[in-house]
């Protein structure tokens, strides 16, 4: 068995080269052609005139973005490179799988591999089989790896056409005079004593953050992470819709558990910011970009040639992955530099290339660079230049040591990151766990605040009943007595005789007087008592003046006088019985501070008016003032000044509350031996003023700010 390598340059001198070397045509040569350029014409013709000079050869190959000329890969030759096996004892055979139609079952496009139609090819002896295609996508990669399955106890090796226009799509194979846009290539290698091993490399590193691909439609990879698929080369490289190479430098890694590998891109979806692989991704997949580790690739020098000096061969067959042209051809130029005769190096730039090996399910892949020895005979090997070290250049140590340093950063990085997001996760999870008992906790305490709250309401309205029971007593005492009187008078006359000066109609009308008084009395109270959660509008000075009216009897006792200031026609829009407990509280409070520092004819102004979008209302009693201390917290839970018998601290609290419950505000201001006021502010958006008081608040403030003693002259005056 021989091989030989023709650079082709015209008929002519492939015809002086063919009788140099003197092929034999036989059914056992094995013509394969790397043919570079697109000129199909061209092609046509020279393969008319090979079947001429060659009728019984298997003429077959593949269009090739770059060749292997002169111990150099290159892209540059444009003619076509002739490689001859001739095999001496072992015989092949071929066919071609039109996936246009023959050999493939199914639906179009569904290429399902008729195994029954490729079996009939094999024979007990054979030993491999040869793959070449065209027509790179995620339906080949499936019939390929299933090609791979059906016959994994032979040795496959090969290739998919590739192009310098990298659509993958127009690029082509050829068989027997026939060029095939769609198609798969086998070709079967049979014999006792026929050998094939296989070395392969894949030196493509992930240097990016892992995501996981969360949607994808059939070929087309749609999202990762949940944002488009697009974003994870865009965020490096902005212009990747106008120089789609990137995908070939940098491609996609995959990893499913203990497997990784690299995915083909074969175009984009602007639309959508999609990606269109080669081979089917799943929602779950680890992705991540990746780039050749040129450091590794230069080792593999060493590798190949321990390789060829150990495994016998007579015949080598080369697929180096296209994307070795675009910054990783040197270290290719270094792997056939040991190589002695030009004889034993024919291949092709491949789109993709296809072997089997142990623990690999996959027959089809990407990135990967192979080498298929083939021989008849177990003591003939390639004949070698010796390798040494120093062959290899400073340029390309230097090169080494960069992509290590990058590699190695770019783990680090990684790792960082993983660990970073690990440490995120945990800190997430018991931040999760403190935030779910905090919330509890919060809960508990809203709980609790609510319970307090409405034990503190219920405290503050049995007060406000006793105040109101008593209030009662006071307005029901004249009342019971004139009824009293009325009887005890009737009786007596009657008694006496004198029943003609018993008037009835008169006893009739002053006793049902006194009854609707006693009516009246408690109706008030109970619309007092009643609490509503709907806001209502109501008159301002009617309210007052009926929230004065129940407590008047004992405001006559201590001698108060109350005056308000109201216009009749100011409405508000709100809770009316809270707005009479914090009335009532305030005259209450004013009453008590007179009792309590002995003043007669204590006087309560209430005024009420608009300031821009507030309700004003001031309630201002002469009571002597608050002490400054004091003032300070007049408004918390439990606060009082008074015996414990007299108050319970929450009145001028749910005072405050009640205000707040419609956006309003209370504040208090006094003037120690002197006045003191209370503000109430309501919002009343859209509300125009009944009269000109546009500064009227203001001035009342300052007033009272003015008259304000300075802390030391309070101290002078305790």
């Amino acid at each position: 068995m021989r091989q030989l390598v023709h650079y082709y340059k015209d008929a002519e001198t492939f015809e002086a080269w063919c009788q140099e070397h003197n092929p034999v045509n036989s059914n056992q040569l094995l013509i394969e052609i790397n043919y570079p350029n697109g000129n199909l014409t061209q092609l046509q013709l020279l393969l008319k005139s090979l079947e001429e000079q060659f009728p019984q050869a298997t003429i077959l190959g593949m269009q090739s973005f770059g060749s292997f000329k002169d111990h150099r890969v290159t892209d540059l030759n444009q003619q076509a490179v002739i490689s001859m096996m001739e095999f001496e004892n072992s015989t092949i055979s071929s066919m071609v799988l039109d996936l246009s139609g023959n050999y493939v079952k199914g639906a179009k496009e569904d290429y399902i591999l008729d195994i029954t139609a490729i079996e009939k090819y094999l024979q007990p002896d054979t030993q491999a089989i040869q793959i070449l295609t065209s027509y790179n996508t995620v339906h080949t990669a499936s019939f390929i790896n299933k090609l791979g399955e059906a016959f994994a106890h032979l040795k496959i090796f090969g290739g998919g056409a590739s192009s310098s226009s990298q659509n993958t799509s127009k690029s082509f194979v050829f068989y027997q005079g026939k060029i095939y846009h769609k198609a798969v290539i086998l070709t079967f290698m049979h014999g006792e004593n026929l050998d094939v091993n296989l070395y392969q490399a894949f030196d493509w590193k992930p240097i990016s953050k892992k995501k996981k691909v969360t949607k994808v439609e059939g070929a087309s990879l749609l999202t990762m992470e949940n944002s488009p698929a697009l974003d994870i080369y865009k965020k490096y490289f902005p212009n990747i819709e106008k120089d789609k190479s990137v995908f070939l430098q940098v491609p996609l890694y995959i990893t499913k558990g203990n497997l990784s590998y690299t995915v083909h891109i074969a175009d984009t979806d602007t639309q959508k910011q999609s990606l269109i692989t080669t081979q089917q991704l799943h929602e779950g997949d680890i992705v991540q970009l990746s780039i050749g580790n040129y450091n590794d690739m230069m080792n593999r020098t060493k590798e190949i040639y321990k390789f060829l000096s150990d495994t016998p061969a007579q015949a080598l067959w080369i697929g180096s992955c296209i994307s070795y042209e675009y910054g990783f051809r040197i270290p290719i130029n270094y792997y056939i530099s040991n190589i002695k005769s030009n004889d034993n190096i024919f291949g092709y730039t491949t789109s993709q290339e296809y072997f089997n090996e142990e623990n690999q399910p996959n027959t089809y892949h990407n990135q990967t660079f192979i080498m298929a020895a083939i021989t008849e005979s177990r003591s003939s090997y390639i004949e070698l230049v010796e390798y040494k070290e120093e062959n290899i250049t400073p340029f390309e140590i230097a090169n080494k040591n960069l992509y290590s340093i990058i590699h190695k950063t770019a783990n680090e990085l990684n790792r960082l990151t993983e660990n970073l997001e690990i440490r995120v996760n945990q800190r997430t999870k018991e931040l999760k766990m403190l935030n779910a008992d905090l919330q509890v906790r919060i809960n508990d305490a809203v709980r609790k605040v609510k319970r307090q709250n409405a034990i503190m309401t219920q405290q503050a309205r049995l007060a406000s009943m006793g105040e109101i029971l008593e209030n009662i007593a006071h307005q029901w005492r004249q009342p019971l007595n004139t009824v009293s009187w009325i009887i005890n008078d009737t009786m007596v006359k009657a008694q006496l005789g004198k029943s003609d000066e018993i008037d009835i109609e008169e006893i009739a009308k002053k006793v049902n007087n006194s009854i609707q008084f006693l009516s009246n009395t408690i109706e008030d109270f109970r619309r007092y008592v009643d609490r509503s959660d709907m806001a209502q509008t109501f008159n301002l000075k009617e309210t007052i003046e009926s929230t004065v009216m129940l407590i008047k009897e004992t405001l006559a006792k201590s001698q108060t006088t109350v005056k308000i200031d109201c216009a009749d026609d100011i409405t508000y829009k709100g809770y009316e019985n809270d707005f009479k407990h914090v009335i009532m509280n305030l005259l209450n409070n004013a009453r008590d501070a007179f009792e309590e520092k002995g003043i007669t004819n204590g006087e309560i102004l209430i005024r009420v008016y608009h300031e821009k979008d507030e309700l004003i209302i001031t309630v201002r009693d002469n009571a002597g003032g608050i002490p400054k201390k004091i003032l300070n917290k007049i408004f918390e839970p439990y606060y009082t000044t008074k015996h414990k018998t007299q108050g319970t601290g929450l009145g001028l609290y749910m005072s405050k509350n009640m205000i707040e419950r419609v956006h309003g505000t209370i504040e208090a201001f006094s003037i120690v031996n002197k006045k003191t006021s209370f503000i109430i502010r309501l919002p009343d958006e859209g509300a125009l003023p009944r009269e000109n008081q546009t500064m009227r608040l203001a001035q009342e403030i300052k007033e009272i700010k003015d008259a304000q003693p300075d802390e030391d002259q309070e101290e002078e005056e305790k």
